[in-house]
């Protein structure tokens, strides 16, 4: 039912209220508590009290009957004892009677199969003269718990559904009541709201009544009265608003700056007519900076939005219409508390003041001196960014590491927790073991019963740390072969198992279990750290990039001998990559999720490996909605350098 329908609904019917339902729903739960409770006690009370009327009755056939059942054995009077038996059976709370007398067995009522309450009372004979007792035998006496029990259900059911009947009648009042008294008046102020527009504000709200259910000036009358006062004062404020608004609008018009304004994540959310027209932009479509045609090349600009700080005299050059513009940006960053909420800023137009300053340079310095500067500089800065891209390099080598050992200690903790619980499960069925033995109640079915219990455990722990001790192992021998650049014999399919084991965390996400098909005794002589380094990074990629739109994502990482060469084939049933952008993907820094996660050195980073460590080379094909394909052939003996 929609919110609308509902709304409807409730302002005519009080099942439809939900904060009716839910003080109906707590009263009943109380109601329902308080009951149970009592009954409960009751229940106790009564269930001490039969049991108690059962030993009174055990007892009054000890004190009161017994001496008449005693004489009538002394005097050897039979018939007179098996009917005073008889007659004692019919009395409440007496089963069954059995009197036992040197041999003799006389017996009354019905024996009790189940829930018993039994006792055993000798008989004694007191002589009328020497006033000696002798004991003449015994009686043995039965009382059937299940009619107390019987009894007792049947009393709480009873009184179960007498209190249920009886408050569910009293809310029903309740909700009526409710629904009469508030709830039609709280919907009253809820629809004038929803039909208040402060641009033709309606008349003030009056709210209903109900005679005995509301009287006036109570507090939903307080409310109406606020709801009031609130409406006239937005519909005023409306007004300041519009007013301002129409003057901002007017000063924008016609100031040649640009005005604009971001939201929390750097979209563009206002900007002046001047501005819109100039670098074409639909403010509705709320594009980013970057992704306005004329500021992608802004890089200061851009580099402090992301700071989200205030800056001043940010210098940019844009193309507008084929023509060079010069612009100076400056944007105030502003805060609810410590929540980065935007920015407001301007752009003043600075080309001729920029124009005049070029050419007083130009005319300033010796165009020769200004040529071999420049070369000075951009050598250092290539000889900077070569280092940078080394040290990034290096830092997604530990990154991928980092997050193989994150992934594998969440791997690793399953195992050790079923294990910690196998362990558990031992030591109880240990503790019983020794209890039973000791208190001498020890059964077969127990024992039995134990020992499957310590056998299912044992199992359980064996094979969660040999699942463990695996998971161990092979992350050790992934993670020292991608930290160590060392040539060594090695198993291809071992290191390649090792390594897809390893990338599990990452793997699952998708999910997708990579493939390994391949001669399992195939070995080479070359660096193993280097080929994990390969294979993990296209791994990754493909998590990070192929397989958004993938309901079957498939890896297959295949291998075979040719000639002197061992030709690694790699495939996924991804995306693809566009013919495109075939000659782009290899290249430093290319990524397409920047600002993601994507450094965009994950394919460099492969392809420098295969070129420069393993002396190899690699094929990419690819289109788009067919994954992709890419082919590395290297040496299966790494040659010795030098």
């Amino acid at each position: 039912m929609s919110r609308t329908k509902q709304f409807e609904d409730g302002i005519h019917n009080p099942f439809y209220s939900r904060v009716g339902r839910r003080i109906i729903l707590i009263m009943i739960l109380l109601s329902g508590a308080v009951t149970l409770l009592t009954t409960l006690l009751q229940l106790s009370w009564d269930y001490r009290e039969q049991f108690d009327s059962i030993d009174q009755r055990q007892l009054e056939i000890r004190d009161v009957h017994s001496p008449l059942l005693s004489a009538s054995l002394w005097t050897f009077d039979l018939v007179v004892l098996q009917q005073r038996l008889d007659g004692l059976v019919n009395l409440p709370r007496i089963a069954y009677l059995k009197i036992i007398s040197d041999g003799y067995v006389f017996e009354a009522g019905t024996k009790v199969t189940e829930s018993v309450v039994q006792s055993t009372y000798p008989l004694l004979f007191q002589h009328p003269d020497s006033s000696s007792v002798e004991q003449v035998g015994q009686i043995y006496v039965e009382s059937n718990a299940q009619d107390v029990y019987d009894y007792l259900i049947r009393q709480f059911i009873y009184t179960l559904l007498l209190n249920l009947v009886r408050t569910l009648f009293v809310c029903s009042i309740v909700l009526v009541v409710f629904h009469r008294s508030i709830n039609q008046r709280i919907f009253a102020i809820a629809q004038y709201l929803r039909g208040y527009n402060p641009r033709h504000p309606a008349k003030a709200i009056e709210l209903p009544h109900s005679l005995w259910l509301s009287e006036k000036d109570d507090e939903l009358d307080w409310l109406g009265e606020e709801t009031n006062k609130i409406t006239t004062n937005v519909s005023l404020l409306y007004q300041n608003i519009r007013q301002e608004q129409l003057r901002l609008n007017d000063f924008a018009l016609v100031s040649s700056d640009w005005l604009w304004e971001t939201d929390n994540q750097g979209r563009l959310t206002y900007c002046s007519e001047h501005m819109r027209v100039s670098l074409r932009i639909n403010v509705s479509d709320k594009p980013y900076f970057n992704q306005v045609d004329a500021l992608k090349d802004c890089t200061d600009l851009h580099r402090h939005l992301l700071r989200h700080s205030d800056f001043y005299r940010c210098e940019e050059q844009i193309t507008l219409d084929c023509i060079t513009h010069y612009l100076m940006f400056q944007g105030l960053a502003h805060f609810d508390e410590d929540k980065f909420l935007g920015f407001r800023g301007s752009a003043i137009n600075i080309t001729e003041l920029k124009i005049a300053q070029l050419n007083l340079q130009e005319l300033n310095q010796n165009l020769e001196h200004t040529i071999a500067v420049r070369t000075a500089d951009l050598k250092q800065s290539m000889a900077q960014l070569q280092k940078a891209q080394e040290q990034l390099v290096e830092q997604e080598k530990l990154a991928a590491l980092g997050g193989l050992v994150a992934g594998v200690a969440h791997e690793v903790n399953t195992p050790l927790g079923i294990a910690v619980t196998a362990t558990s499960v031992i030591r109880e069925a240990t503790k019983d073991l020794h209890t039973a033995f000791n208190d001498q109640t020890l059964t077969s079915v127990q024992f039995e019963e134990k020992i499957q219990q310590l056998a299912d455990g044992s199992a359980m722990l064996e094979t969660n740390l040999a699942r463990a001790a695996k998971l161990i192992r092979d992350f050790k021998q992934t993670a020292v072969d991608q930290v160590s650049e060392s040539r060594s014999q090695f198993v291809i399919a071992h290191t390649l198992e090792a390594l897809i084991a390893s990338l599990h965390p990452e793997t699952r996400k998708i999910p997708v279990t990579p493939i390994i098909q391949g001669d399992e005794t195939l070995q080479m002589n070359s660096l193993p750290g280097v080929i994990t380094q390969i294979i993990s990074n296209l791994v990754l990629n493909s998590v990070i990039h192929a397989f958004s739109d993938n309901d079957e994502p498939t890896i297959l990482i295949s291998f075979h001998q040719s000639e002197t060469n061992i030709v690694f084939e790699y495939t996924d049933n991804g995306c693809g990559v566009a013919p495109d952008l075939h000659h782009k993907i290899f290249e430093p820094f290319y990524t397409t999720r920047r600002g993601k996660g994507g450094s965009g050195l994950g394919l460099n980073l492969v392809f420098n490996l295969i070129k420069q460590k393993l002396k190899g080379d690699l094929t990419f094909d690819s289109e788009l909605g067919k994954g992709i394909k890419l082919v590395i052939t290297v040496p299966k003996d790494l040659p010795y350098d030098g």
